[in-house]
């Protein structure tokens, strides 16, 4: 046998060798995605935590250049764009002025009205039906209120009943503290918070209040993950989680899962503009609190939302 041709066949794999190579580098891979996988949801995490504060730094911006006035109106309505004559799309206003003079909302976003702090150049005519904003249903800049583990939008703020984020929700995926002492069965007595009930003609309404009128802003949620655009206090905040278990599937168990969109937990901008994370297991034990001290997490001061915490 020729010398070198047995040198060949010795420095050759064979095949349970090449098998076993392949293995180990099976068990490498499933060993490492794991880890790439968590560390990507971090980092969105993180992204969406600094969306969150470039918005709130927006939100007092605002206030600070309008004596202290900010949200103007309270509003539960997601899209932030109509389309018009075919393709072409057109801005909603954050809010109109009655002939009375009046605030009214609008169909906008709540986060509308903050476009120009957050460097989003906002022109009149894109508000108009014939100007607009052309063929695609969005602004670069929007962004900043996408969340960036966003995937799904309640049936009453869709456009096309489509189970994705379609265009007119997509950059809607932060939801704000509308709950107000005095509706949706939120004590009268709890602090005062983003609103109050005030008599308007001949009917409540929810009023912004100041915004250094908020008491205890550390411990008052400014707005956070979720599948709604304006918490109510009606079983949609973190300590509640009951106001649509009754949709049909799937829809009835997608909405809870936007609360927690990051590795289980929900990312959250306070009162006084920091950002922060509340667990599962955070909101579950603060559920199981109230639930010990008053029996329910209706009819309560609602810890976060309405109050900072327990009184």
């Amino acid at each position: 046998m020729d010398g070198r041709t047995d040198l060949r066949r010795r420095n050759a794999f064979t095949l349970i060798e090449l098998l076993v190579v392949i293995a180990v580098i099976a068990l490498l891979i499933g060993v490492l995605l794991p880890s790439l996988s968590g560390s990507r949801k971090t980092a969105r995490m993180v992204k969406c935590l600094a969306q969150q504060k470039q918005v709130a730094m927006a939100i007092m911006s605002y206030s600070m250049n309008a004596k202290d006035l900010w949200h103007l109106v309270w509003d539960n309505e997601a899209p932030r764009v109509r389309s018009s004559f075919g393709a072409n799309y057109y801005l909603i206003r954050p809010y109109i002025v009655t002939a009375a003079g009046d605030l009214d909302d609008t169909d906008a976003y709540w986060a509308a009205l903050y476009d120009s702090e957050l460097g989003i150049n906002i022109q009149q005519s894109m508000y108009e039906v014939t100007g607009g904003i052309g063929s695609l249903p969005r602004l670069g800049g929007w962004e900043v209120t996408k969340c960036p583990e966003a995937k799904y939008t309640l049936p009453a703020f869709r456009n096309n009943g489509a189970l994705a984020h379609d265009p007119y929700t997509l950059y809607s995926s932060y939801c704000f503290n509308g709950v107000t002492p005095g509706f949706d069965a939120v004590p009268d007595t709890a602090a005062r918070t983003f609103f109050e009930k005030k008599r308007i003609g001949s009917a409540d309404r929810r009023v912004p209040r100041k915004l250094t009128d908020v008491m205890f802003p550390s411990g008052i949620i400014m707005f956070q993950d979720g599948s709604e655009v304006m918490l109510d206090g009606n079983g949609d905040t973190l300590i509640q989680l009951t106001q649509w278990d009754t949709l049909p599937a799937p829809d009835n168990t997608m909405w809870e899962k936007e609360y927690f969109r990051h590795l289980d937990t929900c990312a959250v901008a306070w009162a006084d503009g920091h950002v922060a994370t509340k667990s599962r297991a955070d909101c579950q034990n603060m559920r199981a609190e109230v639930i010990r001290m008053y029996g329910s997490t209706t009819g309560v001061p609602l810890p976060w939302y309405s109050t900072p915490g327990l009184r």
